[in-house]
């Protein structure tokens, strides 16, 4: 749906809150219906089950390490998704899976099979080496991969959402926080194949669960917002996805000064929004007026349809009355 779409469908229901029937219909306008993308309140994580036993909680993310279910080239094994799965399906909640990939990507990809890569120094100082995204073996096997997974869970109703994996400093987010410019460009990164790559895995595992909402976490790279931009962009405009693959935002504040133009370009974008919390709410100094509650209204202002909180709000229901006028108003306003 439209952002603007949904901006005067706000503003219709305020001004209509007074009338005997102020229901709102929204119409799916993506000829996608069949497609159940996931919307409200999930958990990040879930050290500590109870985060599950929380009624605001819809799901919970699962993330693997690529290298832990691929430890051997083409031989997959699945039991840590498993292990989350099983506790998630227990309480009839949804899940989401996210493949961290990069420094987590198994030895072999870069070692036996040969994938180029490079390294980079991590916030803990240690050397953390990346596939390159633009050597096509690395997606040549990143594909194989994608068919493992949907072969295994593609069928799986409560599986509603899939992050494409990235060859960044995290695995899944797309940035290289802490790299400069400099050691990008001699390691061989450049706008036209980074953008051209990303979106070649995510259509990778767009086209392998095909019928699953997939989202592509962005941050400027390089200091440039136009290269997430065009990803998100163009994967939303691709019509042979289907409206299907949106962007991701895992840094979710309240701050506007963080990433100001990339915050400009998600109010911008027309399609889904899935974003995380930046952090928990006890690190007060990380959202806007050291107040976690603006993470509810930026999203509001985003469009975004769905937020994983880190666990810790859940366990100690933190914002009990936020998270419940989020989660309806996620289910008033999205499909």
């Amino acid at each position: 749906m439209s952002k603007f779409v949904l901006f005067f469908l706000i503003l219709i229901s305020l001004l209509s809150c007074n009338s005997d029937d102020n229901n709102v219909i929204l119409e799916n306008t993506d000829n996608n219906s069949n497609i159940k993308k996931p919307k409200g309140l999930y958990s990040s994580s879930f050290g500590n089950e109870t985060a599950l036993n929380n009624n605001q909680v819809n799901g919970s993310l699962i993330r693997v390490k690529w290298s832990d279910i691929e430890t051997s080239e083409g031989i997959y094994d699945f039991s840590k998704i498993e292990q989350f799965r099983t506790v998630i399906k227990s309480r009839n909640l949804k899940w989401s899976l996210g493949i961290i990939a990069g420094s987590s990507s198994p030895d072999w990809l870069t070692d036996s099979f040969g994938a180029d890569y490079f390294e980079i120094i991590g916030f803990d100082n240690a050397v953390k080496r990346i596939p390159k995204i633009w050597d096509s073996k690395v997606n040549d096997k990143l594909s194989l991969l994608a068919e493992a997974l949907a072969s295994t869970y593609g069928d799986d109703d409560d599986l509603v959402l899939i992050y494409v994996p990235q060859m960044t400093a995290n695995g899944i987010e797309g940035h290289f926080n802490g790299v400069t410019t400099e050691e990008l460009t001699n390691a061989g990164l450049t706008p036209d194949n980074w953008v051209y790559s990303v979106k070649e895995t995510a259509k990778i595992f767009a086209n392998a669960f095909s019928k699953k909402a997939i989202a592509v976490e962005v941050h400027d790279i390089m200091g440039e917002t136009s290269i997430p931009n065009r990803i998100m962009t163009d994967l939303w405009n691709d019509p042979s996805l289907n409206h299907r693959v949106g962007a991701a935002m895992w840094w979710i504040s309240g701050k506007t000064t963080y990433q100001p133009n990339l915050v400009n370009a998600l109010i911008d974008f027309p399609g889904d929004i899935y974003a995380q919390a930046i952090g928990r709410s006890d690190q007060t100094e990380r959202f806007e007026n050291n107040d976690y509650t603006t993470v509810f209204e930026q999203a509001r202002v985003l469009g975004i349809r769905y937020i994983e909180l880190w666990e810790y709000e859940f366990v100690n229901n933190t914002f009990t009355q936020d998270f419940e006028n989020f989660n309806d108003y996620t289910n008033t306003f999205f499909e």
